[in-house]
């Protein structure tokens, strides 16, 4: 009571506050302007807005639903989750997917995978006939998917489409966005039926004939970095100094693609090679270990030079050959291609899949050879980066010293099944009928 007396003495137009009994209050900005509501939610958030009125019978008839929408959410009869669907669903699809691309892009995704995230939502927008998210229906992305297929896409293209739009979906679903997650019922394609692009692994001699051409033109031990340590393009382009430990003979890749920093062991070619690089350049230690990136082209290029690769020319739909060059230089326009007879190519990761390849060979287990490999599982490995042919598995078969013991085993045992031999009948001689006469 003083406390207010004193604020009346200082402030002759204090009031004392009223609180308010649930029942939410109007107001006024001025005369002419309408009734304003307000209120608070079942959150306990203050709300307020205008009643679009300047009668205040029907301003407090609007505030009188309001507070009793609030109570039936409060209370638990109706389910508030459903307003916040409700004004999501009314938002244009593209605001959606434009929020879930800053999300990966906050996320610290790569941006050549957001950007196919981006491509390929707006593909699938245009393909469904979405414009909001209650028109992302199961249907709908298969019909999608299908005519992706009439595209001519391969299944694993296919099937990357179809993650992305349920990673989408997916998000939606937790940010509270969608009530569920209605993609996910959405089939795989079986990607072994549809494999367009099969890598094969390179032989000794193939390998020695590119580090031949490789040498002189100090792309050497980017090759064998990836055969030997199985390293990728973006682990060769983001490796340090700092990661090679010539010591333990170990290379650490802290920012691979599984996010997670996995730590090889380093054959000694390699080493020895790296370590005269090393020296030859002395970098920093947080120098790039390959401060240039060896290019698709280049790389065509050397595959050409080792006898790995051949040029093809190239035709136009009508089957006739591209012409580049004006006059005496004019000539057909060529590529290089690296497909073998049986269809199958060779690129920078062949290199991990001859890595792989060699491990088997070598009598390596799967789990092992999964842990240098850098692979989740290990299924992954054999069906992916292990290519035998029949020569390995002939020279399996004949280091096989079991079936030669098992082999006389079986000979044994079936000699030991074999019924008795018979005496055979003779018949009697002169002498013994003879004999048998005198007795007689």
């Amino acid at each position: 009571m003083i406390d207010l007396q004193y604020q009346k003495a200082v402030n002759p137009m204090t009031k004392k506050r009223r609180r308010g009994n649930g029942q939410g209050t109007l107001f006024k900005r001025d005369d002419r302007s309408c009734w304003i509501a307000r209120w608070y939610d079942h959150a306990g958030k203050r709300q307020e807005q205008s009643t679009r009125t300047t009668d205040k019978a029907a301003a407090e008839r609007i505030l009188k639903k309001r507070v009793a929408d609030v109570a039936l959410r409060r209370d638990g009869v109706i389910d508030p989750r459903q307003d916040r669907y409700s004004i999501e669903g009314r938002k244009p699809l593209t605001d959606h997917i434009a929020d879930y691309i800053a999300h990966c892009r906050r996320a610290g995704q790569a941006p050549h995978h957001v950007d196919q995230k981006e491509r390929h939502l707006d593909r699938m927008m245009i393909g469904c006939g979405a414009t909001r998210l209650a028109d992302l229906t199961a249907d709908a992305l298969e019909r999608h998917l299908g005519g992706l297929g009439e595209d001519d896409l391969s299944a694993r293209s296919i099937n990357f489409a179809r993650q992305i739009a349920v990673a989408f979906m997916s998000w939606c679903f937790k940010t509270g966005r969608s009530e569920r997650n209605p993609l996910t019922v959405v089939p795989r394609l079986d990607e072994r039926k549809d494999r367009r692009r099969v890598r094969r692994s390179l032989t000794d001699d193939e390998m020695v004939a590119q580090l031949a051409v490789a040498e002189p033109r100090g792309r050497k031990a980017w090759y064998l970095a990836a055969v030997l340590a199985g390293l990728r393009k973006g682990d060769l382009q983001r490796l340090i100094w700092t990661d090679v430990d010539f010591d333990a003979g170990t290379i650490a890749i802290p920012q691979g693609k599984a996010k997670r920093c996995d730590l090889i062991p380093m054959h000694p070619q390699l080493a020895d090679v790296l370590k005269r690089r090393c020296d030859a350049s002395m970098a920093m230690p947080k120098a790039k270990v390959f401060p240039q990136t060896v290019t698709d082209l280049t790389r065509l290029k050397d595959f050409l030079r080792a006898g790995l690769a051949h040029e093809v020319i190239v035709r136009d739909t009508d089957g006739k050959p591209v012409m580049i060059g004006k006059g005496k230089r004019e000539r057909p326009k060529t590529r290089i291609e690296t497909i073998d007879e049986d269809g199958r190519v060779i690129d920078l990761h062949a290199m991990r899949t001859t890595l792989g390849t060699n491990l088997a060979r070598a009598g390596v287990a799967p789990q092992i050879a999964q842990r240098i490999m850098r692979h989740s599982d290990y299924r992954t490995t054999l069906r992916h980066y292990t290519v035998l042919g029949l020569t390995d598995t002939t020279k399996a078969v004949a280091a096989c010293r079991q079936s030669e013991r098992l082999t006389k085993r079986l000979r044994r045992r079936e000699r030991a099944m074999l019924p008795p031999p018979v005496a055979p009948t003779v018949a009697p001689t002169i002498a013994a009928r003879t004999s048998a006469s005198k007795r007689s």
